[in-house]
Order: structure tokens, then C-alpha cells, then sequence
């Protein structure tokens, strides 16, 4: 559905990185240059109670600022929250909301809350005492459904891989439904005297419940030019930085993701965080031309490389 006169953005999407040194753009791959387009990606991890949310607003392409009243609303039927932190892209809001085993998802919604979007929030001076009214953002909405949880069987980390050419059986237990699935991974390798922090990613495609994975998708010659891993993306790597943020209480870098890689992977000692994501396609309103939205559960299990 076209609306002639309208080329603005919503993006929402899964990357709450309040404080994190990433390098980082001020547009979303795959965002068009006209026409209303909205991402949206909730995640809950390990059957948590929380849900984690972000979003972002842009105009041709472009980040723009919610201010006055207008922001964005995630809700269940039971709870709701105002996303209201900076988020990890320029112009993005973040936050997290309490789900439970009923509620199938969250619905992200652009309202006019004029005294509670003020707290704590920036907005230019000239409407500091005086409020502008709702935007034409507002109403606009989004649901992001949440697939079955995640339940990883093996592989069991007894003995760390020697090799880079090692097969992985990651094996978990499918849902079908049409859902995807990808894996991301936090690794940190230490020679001795150096240590290299850095996140991979793979995607598997249908959830049918294994997949046999080389070790070299997670682990790589630093001084080879073209190693054959892919590297996570900007949003990606939020998502999963902010899932080690929760995940840890404060126990590792906040910006693990932050630093460069000093040592070689390949010849050094390796922990790596293996998170399993299963992904749904959610729903958009007909306010919008095309949209990607995603609900994703998550799940972990850690694996360990020695090269021989």
C-alpha cells in the first residue's frame, strides 16, 4: 500500500547499546530511500522474563529524533514499557519489557505520552513548555511473535577442538513452523599474552533440528585476507553484546565487542559463546509500504578450541 507524500522511515529493531563503543553508521542496511519501511526484532532469551526491544526512527534514510510527546510503546497484554534509552544506531530508543510463557509477543506501538517521554529524555528548547501535539508517526504499529523457546542437546563441551577443520553436530529440538535459524558466537581467545574478542555469525536456514558446522566459521587465521567467517553485523552485534550485558551482571567488558584482535584466533586457547536463534516473521500495519519484523528465542551453550 502506497501513501503518495510520505517518505518516512520507521526502523525498530533489536540493539540495545546504551554506552557502547561499537563502530557504527547512522543507517540500517536494507533500509529504502522512500517510503514507510519498519524492522522490528524482540528477543527473549532462555525463557527469561525479560524481552529486550529497541527502536529507531528515519526520514528518507535518515535518522530523525522522536521529541515532544511522541514515543514508542512496547506492550503486552499485561505489560507495558515507553522505549526511552539511546539506543545503538543514531536517533534509536531501547528497552526491555516483563513477558511470560502466555503472552506470544510484543506489540511496538508510536504514541503521544507528552509528560512521560519528557523524563529523562532530550528535546529541542523551543518546545520545552510547549507540546506540539501527536506526530503522524503516532498509531502507527508493529507485532513481533515469539517462536518456541530454544533447547540445545549437543554438543556436550567435554574436550575442546584441536582443529579448525573439526565438525560441530549442533543438534536441538525443531519447531517447524516455518521458523529460521541462525547461531552467533562471542569468542575470546587469549595466547598468553594477548587476548581478541570478536563475534561471528551463521545461518542455517530451516529449523529442522541440526546442523553440522565447521570449526572455522568460529575461528580463523588473522593474517589470512579473505578468512571464510562472517563477521556479525552492526545490529547483530548489539543484540548479542547486550545479551552478554545481561547475561553477565557485570562480570565482563561491557563493550566486549570494543577492542581488536591482537591475538591470532587460530593459534591461541579459545572460549566461544554459542547462541542459537530461532526467528518468526511478525506482522506490520497497512500504514507502512514493506517492513522486516522479527521475534526470535534464544539460547546459549559454550564450546572451547586448543589448537594441537
Amino acid at each position: 500500500m502506497k501513501h503518495t507524500g510520505k517518505t518516512l522511515t520507521v526502523v525498530a529493531l533489536l540493539a540495545i547499546l546504551t554506552g557502547c563503543d561499537f563502530e557504527s553508521s547512522d543507517n540500517l542496511q536494507g533500509v529504502p530511500d522512500l517510503g514507510l519501511f519498519i524492522y522490528l526484532e524482540a528477543n527473549r532469551h532462555e525463557n527469561s522474563d525479560i524481552a529486550q526491544i529497541a527502536a529507531a526512527v528515519f526520514k528518507d534514510a535518515q535518522p530523525i529524533n522522536l521529541v515532544g510527546g511522541d514515543v514508542f510503546k512496547a506492550h503486552t497484554d499485561t505489560n507495558n514499557t515507553l522505549l526511552k534509552k539511546s539506543g545503538y544506531y543514531t536517533g534509536s530508543y531501547s528497552g526491555t519489557l516483563p513477558v511470560n510463557d502466555l503472552d506470544p509477543g510484543v506489540v511496538v506501538t508510536i504514541v503521544h505520552e507528552p509528560i512521560q517521554a519528557r523524563e529523562d529524555r532530550w528535546y529541542p528548547i523551543d518546545i520545552a513548555n510547549i507540546d506540539p501535539g501527536p506526530g503522524e508517526l503516532v498509531g502507527h504499529s508493529a507485532t513481533a511473535s515469539f517462536p518456541p523457546p530454544v533447547v540445545i542437546s549437543t554438543p556436550q563441551p567435554a574436550i575442546p577442538y584441536a582443529s579448525i577443520n573439526d565438525t560441530i553436530e549442533l543438534i536441538w529440538i525443531a519447531a517447524g513452523a516455518g521458523d529460521s535459524m541462525r547461531v552467533r558466537a562471542a569468542t575470546t581467545c587469549d595466547n598468553g599474552f594477548a587476548v581478541s574478542t570478536y563475534g561471528t555469525e551463521v545461518l542455517f536456514g530451516v529449523d529442522d533440528g541440526v546442523e553440522s558446522i565447521t570449526m572455522n566459521n568460529f575461528i580463523f587465521d588473522s593474517a589470512d585476507e579473505f578468512p571464510i567467517i562472517t563477521f556479525i553485523s552492526d545490529v547483530a552485534l548489539g543484540t548479542l553484546q547486550q545479551i552478554l550485558n545481561d547475561l553477565s551482571a557485570g562480570r565482563i567488558d561491557p563493550d566486549f565487542f570494543a577492542r581488536k584482535i591482537p591475538a591470532n584466533p587460530i593459534e591461541s586457547d579459545c572460549e566461544i559463546r554459542l547462541f542459537l536463534f530461532r526467528q518468526r516473521q511478525g506482522t506490520f500495519d497497512a500504514n507502512f509500504d514493506s517492513g522486516s519484523v522479527i521475534g526470535s528465542t534464544s539460547a546459549e551453550m559454550t564450546i572451547y578450541y586448543s589448537p594441537g
